[in-house]
């Protein structure tokens, strides 16, 4: 017989949950996973781990995404966990702006699960937030002119931060598919523009539109998807484990530039099977 679950809802419209530590470790893991499908995400807090035991908890949700072998060079070298510590002169581990994406396409990898963890949070209260966005209800109430774009027009993207792609991603552009019909969802992939100013991991681009009319489109649709109805921020406490379902929102990481700021996370990804 299944554990029960107390769920503290997030936002009114049912995305996001919170649950306790003790609900958290008493559920199966499919308990979790269908939460995860209906709701988003789950934030568990004061949770005490290190590395070993923070991978030990994400393994059991399914295959572990692992960059080994000819790989091994992805994110500047790791395997399993990945340590975002706010590398100064590193974007995708740095303390810059990561806009709005989701997981696993730039390096050709499904990603159904992330798993954050935050191992040490210093000086910082009301920046470096986590925002996730709920493209399922966006999408539903977008109107027409954006909804259009997405679906009909071809979305590409290059490569950037080579240091943390390796040679894993494609060289030059790229297209990656903004929807894929799963079944119980429309899984969104699709990458945000950075701000101007802001050292870019990516870049993207809308075929056949002017570097204008990207621009245009891209900050329209932001401004849209940013609605408070769609869109929490996470700012992070010491022991805050943020499970994420990849294919049911994209996230963002807030900048966090002050050098006196420690954002230590791990970051453990996972497919289901």
């Amino acid at each position: 017989m299944e554990s029960k679950i107390t769920a503290t809802p997030i936002m009114s419209t049912g995305f996001g949950i919170e649950i306790t530590t003790g609900d958290f470790y008493n559920a199966s893991t499919e308990q979790i996973k269908n939460l995860l499908m209906r709701h988003g995400f789950i934030i568990i807090k004061n949770l005490q781990l290190d590395a070993d035991s923070f991978r030990d908890i994400y393994c059991q949700y399914g295959k572990v995404v692992e960059y080994t072998d000819e790989k091994i060079k992805v994110g500047f070298g790791y395997r399993d966990t990945l340590k975002l510590e706010g590398d100064i002169g590193k974007i995708v581990t740095g303390r810059g702006q990561l806009p709005l994406h989701a997981d696993g396409g730039l390096l050709l990898s499904q990603v159904d699960h992330v798993f954050l963890y935050g191992v040490e949070i210093q000086n910082m209260k009301f920046r470096g937030a986590t925002t996730l966005c709920d493209h399922v209800l966006a999408c539903q109430e977008m109107p027409a002119h954006l909804i259009k774009v997405l679906e009909s027009e071809i979305f590409e993207v290059r490569v950037l931060e080579h240091g943390y792609y390796a040679d894993v991603s494609p060289a030059g552009w790229f297209r990656v598919p903004v929807f894929t019909d799963l079944g119980w969802v429309r899984k969104m992939l699709i990458y945000f523009p950075f701000d101007e100013g802001q050292p870019a991991s990516w870049k993207p681009r809308i075929k056949g539109f002017s570097i204008e009319e990207t621009k245009c489109f891209f900050s329209e649709l932001t401004q849209f998807m940013k609605r408070e109805r769609y869109f929490y921020k996470h700012y992070w406490e010491r022991g805050d484990l943020l499970i994420m379902d990849n294919r049911r929102l994209i996230h963002e990481r807030e900048q966090f530039e002050d050098k006196s700021i420690i954002r230590r996370l791990y970051r453990g990804q996972t497919v289901s099977v």
